[in-house]
């Protein structure tokens, strides 16, 4: 085991990503809420969970274009491994709680990430075609689809938000798992930007991930979503 004297904090999450991450953990748990309020208590909280999800959606895009020019662990080919490199790594999970420490993602967790991203695309995507006359509220796609289809596609949208509650109490587990049991906190680094690892690792330091080009890219998803809400 590694001693405090040999390991240094080391930069690993740039602020962009740090940002995007509680911003959605916020987003999530707002939307989710609005949204089943909005079932007993009418047509304000509908108008909170819509907003809460047009931002969800804008974070989702900062977060695709990020995983392309952001920092060193925030880019999906750090993180994105093949299922050898999965199953290796689980292998190592089971015999001995794991092998030597990793930067950013670990291979597992890397998918735990698109998956959470997939559901999420999908929760919001089906939301945008939902038009719902009791609560006298409408998608800005709704009127791209039928009814029936608009119905369906509300079927997988709240569907879609079971599979998403079931991602997040893995995640959560997960979370608990490492800090308890191999008593490594993903939570902190997540927070300060920086993971305590052996000094011998500080050249994996992270590159890149500037917030002006965060601002530029966010800037950008906004603006995507603007134009598909009011334009489209």
């Amino acid at each position: 085991m590694f001693r405090p004297s040999e390991q240094l904090a080391i930069p690993v999450w740039d602020l962009p990503t740090r940002l995007f991450h509680w911003s959605l953990v916020l987003l999530v748990a707002f939307c989710g809420i609005s949204g089943e309020l909005a079932e007993d208590l009418g047509s304000t909280f509908m108008d909170w969970h819509m907003w809460s999800g047009y931002a969800i959606l804008a974070l989702l895009i900062f977060r695709l274009v990020w995983g392309f020019v952001g920092g060193t662990y925030a880019r999906f080919a750090n993180f994105v491994r093949g299922p050898g490199a999965v199953l290796g790594y689980v292998g190592d999970l089971v015999a001995k709680l794991g092998g030597p420490p990793h930067v950013g993602h670990n291979p597992l967790g890397g998918w735990s990430v698109i998956l959470l991203l997939a559901c999420l695309a999908v929760q919001v995507g089906t939301g945008l075609f939902i038009s719902d006359q009791d609560l006298g509220v409408e998608g800005p796609l709704a009127k791209l689809v039928s009814n029936r289809t608009s119905d369906k596609l509300a079927d997988l949208h709240e569907g879609a938000f079971a599979v998403l509650l079931t991602l997040i109490g893995i995640h959560l587990a997960a979370i608990a798992f490492y800090l308890f049991v191999k008593g490594e906190n993903l939570v902190r680094p997540m927070v300060t930007g920086k993971k305590r690892l052996p000094a011998s690792m500080a050249a994996a330091a992270a590159r890149g991930g500037h917030v002006l080009l965060g601002a530029v890219v966010a800037a950008i998803a906004i603006a995507a979503v603007w134009y598909l809400v009011n334009k489209l």
